[in-house]
C-alpha cells in the first residue's frame, strides 16, 4: 500500500513539473512590439470573433444582436480594438483554465487519500 501512496505522490508531482498551467512574461524588444498586427487587422480579428456563432448566442442572451455587437466594434478607439485583440489571443481555447485542471486534480487527490489514508487497512477499506 505504501508503494501505491508513493507512485501516487510521484505522479502527482511529475505533472505539477510538467503540466504547463502558469503564465510565462517576458520582455520584447522594439522590433517585435512594432511587428504586432495593428490596425484593420485587429479590428478584423475582434469582428470576426463576434461573428462566432458562439459569441452571438452568448450576446442574444445578454439582450444584445449581432449587428449591434458589430456597430460597437467599428464606434471603437483603435486602443480599445488593440486590448480587446490582445485578450481574444490570450483566451483559453477550451475555456478550461490551468487552476480549473489544478483544482479538479486536488480534488480527485482529496477523495483517494480520505479512501485509502494511511490510517485505513487493507481489510476494512468501503467496497
Amino acid at each position: 500500500m505504501k508503494h501505491f501512496y508513493r507512485m501516487i505522490c510521484r505522479v502527482l508531482i511529475a505533472s505539477m513539473m510538467f503540466l504547463p498551467y502558469g503564465a510565462n512574461a517576458g520582455m520584447i524588444g522594439t522590433e517585435e512590439a512594432a511587428a504586432t498586427p495593428q490596425g484593420a487587422a485587429n479590428r478584423d480579428k475582434v469582428s470576426q470573433f463576434m461573428s462566432r456563432e458562439q459569441v452571438a448566442r452568448e450576446l442574444q442572451a445578454l439582450g444584445i444582436s449581432s449587428s449591434m455587437a458589430q456597430e460597437r466594434v467599428r464606434a471603437m478607439t483603435q486602443e480599445e480594438v488593440n486590448q480587446l485583440a490582445g485578450n481574444i489571443d490570450s483566451l483559453p481555447a477550451a475555456g478550461v483554465s490551468g487552476w480549473a485542471v489544478l483544482i479538479v486534480v486536488l480534488f480527485v487527490a482529496g477523495i483517494i487519500y480520505t479512501t485509502w489514508g494511511p490510517d485505513k487497512t487493507w481489510s476494512n477499506r468501503p467496497l
